[in-house]
């Protein structure tokens, strides 16, 4: 996944916005009961930064701390679902439906996807985890 360009985006009233920096850790799709509930929808689509990779250029972030070693972040105005972050672990990820461009990224996997809707109909060639993809299998669950 190459970007020519900084990932933007931003919340629904248009009060916060954010710049990632760089290429992204991570774009997955996440199937967990929390997302689910943090979210409403069926799943959401993560593009995990570094935390100083991650740059609000307007407005301050909302936090609500769901677990003692996370972060979710919201639009106090509006609220708008913006973040997913790991402090600790130095891991910080805006949802995709937050982006200016959703089609500069591209998702790579699904994550805890023994928690899909079995009404949700998936045609991608992305692969399925039951929890974490290979190389995040020591994350708790959120």
């Amino acid at each position: 996944m190459s970007h020519d360009k900084k990932i933007t985006g931003g919340c629904l009233c248009g009060d916060l916005r954010y710049e990632g920096n760089g290429e992204p850790r991570w774009v997955v799709h996440c199937h967990c009961r929390w997302c689910q509930r943090a979210s409403g929808s069926a799943f959401l689509t993560y593009v995990g930064f570094a935390i100083d990779d991650l740059v609000w250029s307007k407005g301050k972030l909302s936090i609500y701390e769901s677990s003692p070693e996370v972060e979710r972040g919201f639009c106090p105005r509006c609220g708008s679902t913006l973040t997913f972050a790991r402090p600790s672990r130095d891991e910080i990820s805006v949802f995709a439906g937050t982006l200016d461009d959703p089609d500069s990224i591209t998702p790579t996997a699904h994550a805890f996807f023994d928690h899909h809707f079995s009404w949700l109909d998936i045609n991608d060639e992305a692969p399925r985890h039951a929890r974490h993809p290979p190389g995040n299998e020591d994350r708790d669950q959120k």
